[in-house]
């Protein structure tokens, strides 16, 4: 199946097209920079629907040597959304992505959100990001773009995996949102 002849549409109320995993979020993007993500989680309430529309905020988790994680905070500080994703596996699927998104006038992002349990999409909404955070994920990923050395070291998925893990069990979604920038 060639994916450049598929047309995908997100409609709310309609199941979701693209195969999610687990729960939490997914981030990825267009090869010209166009950024999506898709919201799992399990029987959202009414509240947790009407929030998805409300204001986010975005910010950057980072660990040396290991590419930022952009975490948003939707509506309020009460619900923190984590996405981690591999710029590595991000340039093999969509090459030239993060100069793509980088060189854009407008940082948009489509948010879907998803019911974990039925696959129907609940909520569609368009969130606006701020420049300086898309400069800072630009920056933080571009080391990451092409096979490594020692010192633009790449993440297979198993490592990148690994070390996800690794940071999520240090510590809580609310600490890292209070220590990221």
């Amino acid at each position: 199946m060639n994916e450049m002849d598929q047309t995908i549409s997100f409609e709310e109320g309609k199941l979701c097209p693209l195969p999610i995993e687990g729960h939490g979020g997914g981030l990825s993007f267009s090869p010209n920079g166009d950024m999506l993500l898709v919201a799992s989680v399990a029987n959202p309430s009414e509240a947790q629907i009407k929030a998805f529309s409300g204001k986010w905020r975005a910010k950057l988790i980072t660990e040396s040597e290991f590419p930022s994680i952009p975490i948003f905070a939707i509506d309020s500080e009460d619900w923190l959304l984590e996405t981690p994703c591999n710029p590595a596996q991000q340039e093999k699927e969509a090459p030239g992505f993060i100069e793509a998104l980088y060189a854009k006038e407008d940082y948009d992002m489509v948010a879907i959100l998803v019911d974990s349990e039925s696959g129907i999409i609940q909520k569609i909404t368009h969130v606006e990001l701020e420049e300086m955070f898309i400069e800072r994920l630009a920056m933080s990923w571009n080391p990451y773009k092409t096979s490594g050395d020692e010192y633009t070291k790449t993440f297979t998925n198993e490592s990148f995996i690994s070390k996800i893990n690794e940071i999520f069990k240090m510590k809580s979604s609310q600490e890292l949102w209070r220590t990221s920038w």
